[in-house]
């Protein structure tokens, strides 16, 4: 009993609700009278409740020959429901995300003074990954793949689904390694364009730029910073293009390197 409960506070109902709901699942179609007795309340206070109950979905009210009667919902038409709701506020969230490039001109229609944002772990890292979702322009990167895999493994690939799902196209620069390659050959099924760079450019980050944001992360300390900053995101496209245009003769060289090396291994 206990048990089932915590999984109905889980899923929002309060204490008195849950065990009212349970009372009248185990009685069946009764009178007030009787589930206030059963759940050990008050007439006035099962009232209340059983109207909550109502609104949320897991208690029907019965009217026969002017007499009233409640029972409970079967759990499986409540799970119903709340999946129900659950798609209908995923859905609530994709329209959110899909405006918040509306929402940023808005902002952008005065000066937005810099700010910085720190972040940490795991869910930070999430985070600031998701926010670039809201980018108006293609992103530009610079990442160690080896680095983000191992400290997002099961977020990634969903990151990159999504990603090519919202149209957002990226620019990115690697260090030169076999998995750097493997990465680059799906650029055109992830809306991506990468350039392999020597191996000592590998300074363990994962740096960000789009819009006016700059994000850089740490990925061996699992910590990093976001810099809303128009002078400081601009500088930083200008340098990633610089860099990009400088290195496209060692792309070419690296990735027939690579290709000819995976030709071998057939």
């Amino acid at each position: 009993m206990d048990n089932l409960i915590q999984t109905l506070k889980g899923v929002g109902l309060k204490d008195k609700e849950a065990r009212t709901y349970l009372a009248l699942l185990k009685l069946g179609p009764q009178s007030v009278s009787t589930i206030a007795k059963k759940a050990a309340l008050n007439r006035s206070s099962c009232y209340l409740i059983l109207e909550r109950l109502m609104k949320k979905g897991f208690v029907e009210k019965l009217i026969q020959e002017n007499n009233s009667t409640y029972r409970a919902v079967e759990p499986l038409y409540v799970l119903d429901q709340l999946k129900t709701k659950q798609y209908e506020l995923e859905s609530k969230i994709e329209n959110l995300g899909v405006s918040l490039k509306d929402f940023d001109q808005l902002k952008n229609s005065y000066e937005v003074k810099p700010r910085v944002v720190f972040f940490q772990d795991e869910t930070g890292l999430q985070n600031i990954l998701e926010n670039t979702f809201s980018s108006s322009e293609p992103l530009r990167c610079y990442a160690s793949l080896d680095e983000l895999s191992l400290l997002l493994p099961n977020y990634m690939p969903r990151y990159y689904q999504k990603r090519v799902q919202r149209g957002l196209h990226v620019k990115a620069m690697y260090p030169a390694n076999e998995q750097s390659f493997l990465h680059k050959k799906r650029d055109k099924s992830e809306l991506r364009e990468s350039r392999l760079i020597p191996q000592e450019f590998d300074f363990h980050l994962d740096i960000m730029i789009y819009d006016h944001k700059v994000v850089i992360t740490s990925l061996k300390e699992k910590f990093g910073v976001l810099i809303e900053s128009k002078e400081m995101a601009e500088a930083q496209k200008k340098i990633f293009d610089l860099i990009w245009k400088a290195t496209a003769d060692y792309d070419q060289k690296i990735t027939e390197h690579f290709e000819k090396q995976s030709k071998t291994r057939k």
